[in-house]
């Protein structure tokens, strides 16, 4: 059964698909016209759907990795440093001794939020360390079967028309498919 982050995330990917169902109908056979490019630049939604795919999957995670354990302790390596760093460093109303009760189940969930709200470039090199910081997934790129490559193209594509609009690069339909 797939997870909610992924149900969500097909569900977003709609109106991809009706921009793609429109792009065939406007072009015909063979190839397509430049004059559809607002179409396929649209198609960029797909980069938005990525973004919520992964800060779902990241939060997600969080909360049943927080619900599992039964301490920060239990936390992997890497998450439960920087939740002590987080604790220890930022200037917040909590203190080490509060992860000591189940405080800690908050503290690490609010502090997930805060970071992930801050994601606005869905790339490999932004991703992978929220992986691993909060999951203790060292390296979520090595379960992409597509590959790191096309995903950074795509969102820095994106980048470029949110940029540059019409002014950027056309944007070939095949990038949508």
């Amino acid at each position: 059964m797939p997870s909610s982050a992924y149900s969500e995330y097909v569900k977003n990917l709609t109106d991809v698909h009706r921009l793609i169902v429109l792009h065939r109908r406007l072009s015909g056979p063979g190839q397509g016209r430049r004059s559809l490019g607002h179409l396929t630049r649209g198609g960029l939604l797909l980069c938005a759907a990525w973004e919520r795919y992964v800060e779902t999957v990241l939060l997600s995670g969080g909360e049943a990795l927080a619900n599992r354990l039964t301490s920060y302790n239990s936390l992997p390596q890497t998450p439960r440093q920087k939740l002590i760093d987080h604790v220890n460093h930022n200037g917040i109303n909590w203190t080490p001794a509060d992860l000591s009760g189940n405080q800690w189940r908050t503290i690490y969930l609010d502090n997930m939020k805060v970071i992930i709200d801050k994601l606005h470039n869905p790339k490999y090199h932004k991703i992978k360390p929220l992986f691993d910081n909060f999951l203790g997934i060292t390296d979520i790129g090595a379960a992409w079967t597509s590959g790191i490559d096309i995903i950074d193209d795509f969102v820095e594509l994106r980048g470029e028309v949110a940029h540059r609009g019409g002014q950027s690069r056309y944007v070939k339909f095949l990038v949508l498919v």
